[in-house]
C-alpha cells in the first residue's frame, strides 16, 4: 500500500474535517440563495400585447393580481415595449391605470406619463428591435387577502397608436433587498 493511502486510512479526521466544512458551507450558501430567490418573486408580473400597427383607445389591457398572502408595502411598476420596425411617433405616452382592489373594496385611478424618447428622438429604453421602458410607479399598503384587477388604456389624441408592442405591470413586496 502506498504512503498516501496509509495516511488517509490512519488519519480520516485530518481530511474529513475540511471536506465536511466545505460541503456544509456550500450547502448553506445554496440554501440562502434559494430562500432569497423565493422572497423576491413578484406577486404579479405580466405583459399584454397590443397590435403594433395600432393600439386603439378602446383596447383596454387587463391584468389580475392574485390574492396577497402577506400584508405589507408593495411596489407597482409599469412597463412598455415599443417596436423599432413600427416606430412610435411621439416622445411620450399617456396612460390611464385603473385599479379595482377586492377585500377590502377600493377603486384607484391615475394618469401616467411615460417619457419614451429624449428631445432628439433617441429612445430612453433599452433594446435593439424591441425597446423596453420600466417605470417604478407607486407604493401601496396592501392587506393580506386582497386581490386586484388592473386595467390600462391610452389617452393619446391620436385614435390608433402605432409602435406600442406590449404594456405590463409588476407588483412586488418591498423588502430590504428590494426597496
Amino acid at each position: 500500500m502506498n504512503t498516501l493511502a496509509k495516511y488517509i486510512l490512519h488519519t480520516p479526521n485530518a481530511l474529513c474535517k475540511p471536506l465536511c466544512m466545505a460541503a456544509l458551507l456550500c450547502g448553506l450558501s445554496a440554501l440562502a440563495g434559494i430562500m432569497t430567490g423565493c422572497e423576491d418573486k413578484p406577486l404579479a408580473f405580466n405583459y399584454c400585447s397590443t397590435p403594433v400597427e395600432g393600439w386603439e383607445p378602446g383596447d383596454t389591457l387587463k391584468f389580475h393580481v392574485d390574492t396577497v398572502k402577506t400584508a405589507g408595502t408593495y411596489r407597482i411598476d409599469l412597463g412598455v415595449r415599443t417596436s423599432s420596425s413600427t416606430p412610435y411617433p411621439f416622445q411620450s405616452l399617456w396612460l390611464v391605470v385603473r385599479q379595482h382592489w377586492h377585500n377590502p373594496n377600493r377603486e384607484l385611478c391615475d394618469t401616467v406619463m411615460f417619457k419614451l424618447t429624449n428631445q432628439r428622438g433617441d429612445p430612453n429604453g433599452h433594446g435593439v428591435t424591441i425597446y423596453q421602458y420600466d417605470m417604478p410607479w407607486q407604493q401601496q399598503q396592501i392587506a393580506a387577502g386582497a386581490s386586484a384587477d388592473i386595467s390600462i388604456s391610452h389617452i393619446m389624441r391620436r385614435e390608433i397608436l402605432p409602435g406600442i408592442a406590449d404594456v405590463g405591470i409588476r407588483v412586488q413586496k418591498v423588502t430590504a433587498a428590494n426597496p
